[in-house]
């Protein structure tokens, strides 16, 4: 018995501008996976996600964070704080019954029950690569100029040469931020790979990874030397952003449908 899958990602709605019809309309399908940069904004992000949930009732949703809403203009106060706000939304009485999320704190993937009575395992993530190794220094790495991990408070640092703006003599007196370093990102992927291997092998319903980050060949990666997890993807979907056709990878079906209009909300993949 088959299922059928639709995906969004990659739409980029500023705050304040308004939904094109025709992404309004859904087709056919059982579930619908969101795969990040739906907004600018998160907020934006979610009013579209929420009109769709109340419109399509019957239909599951998937929800994935991607770049412009957990990281684009956005420095967390303390590590994880997109993270924890969002599990404080989601406890929320509004929360719609058919949109679901996962925390990446949880070892288990969101198991969802669709109209057809079939029961699929989805596990959403933002899919930092493991690099190893890159062209230059650190501080040009894509990685390094766009994530930022938290930001610190000045009255933190006791040794006033902590709270200088760097390269100046410019002490500050708010917070610090502190950009993603190459530990970091490495830390970021094995605490995934580790549980989605464990997730993979133990899989009792139809598998679905979804990672925001293409790990095909995407340009966050441009001057790194990368790799994905050691995992075996047959059959089972892999659903990712920025890729015009579906590859086999990792024995698998990479699979991506990014971008507004008409044609992208009729592409509809059915699954077995």
């Amino acid at each position: 018995m088959t299922f059928r899958v639709h995906v969004i990602s990659d739409l980029f709605y500023g705050f304040n501008e308004v939904t094109e019809s025709v992404d309004n309309i859904l087709p056919e399908v059982d579930l619908v996976i969101l795969n990040g940069n739906i907004a600018y904004s998160a907020k934006r992000s979610f009013l579209y996600t929420y009109e769709l949930c109340s419109k399509y009732p019957h239909i599951q949703f998937v929800y994935n964070f991607g770049f412009y809403e957990r990281y684009y203009g956005f420095i967390d106060k303390f590590e994880d704080e997109g993270e924890e706000s969002l599990q404080i939304r989601k406890n929320q009485p509004n929360w719609p019954k058919n949109l679901h999320w996962k925390d990446p704190k949880s070892n288990d993937g969101l198991l969802i029950k669709l109209q057809t009575n079939q029961v699929v395992s989805v596990w959403p993530t933002f899919g930092f690569p493991k690099i190893h190794s890159f062209t230059g220094v650190w501080e040009d790495t894509w990685w390094y100029r766009n994530i930022a991990v938290e930001s610190v408070p000045m009255y933190k640092f006791s040794n006033r040469d902590d709270r200088l703006l760097e390269g100046t003599e410019l002490e500050l007196f708010s917070s610090k931020p502190f950009w993603a370093s190459e530990d970091w990102i490495k830390q970021k992927f094995e605490e995934q790979e580790s549980k989605i291997r464990n997730w993979e092998v133990n899989l009792q319903n139809y598998g679905i990874l979804v990672t925001h980050t293409n790990p095909y060949y995407d340009e966050k990666n441009k001057n790194c030397v990368v790799s994905s997890y050691n995992i075996h993807m047959a059959n089972k979907l892999w659903v990712t952003t920025n890729q015009s056709f579906s590859v086999n990878y990792l024995g698998g079906k990479l699979y991506a449908n990014s971008g507004r209009g008409l044609v992208a909300r009729g592409e509809v993949i059915e699954v077995d």
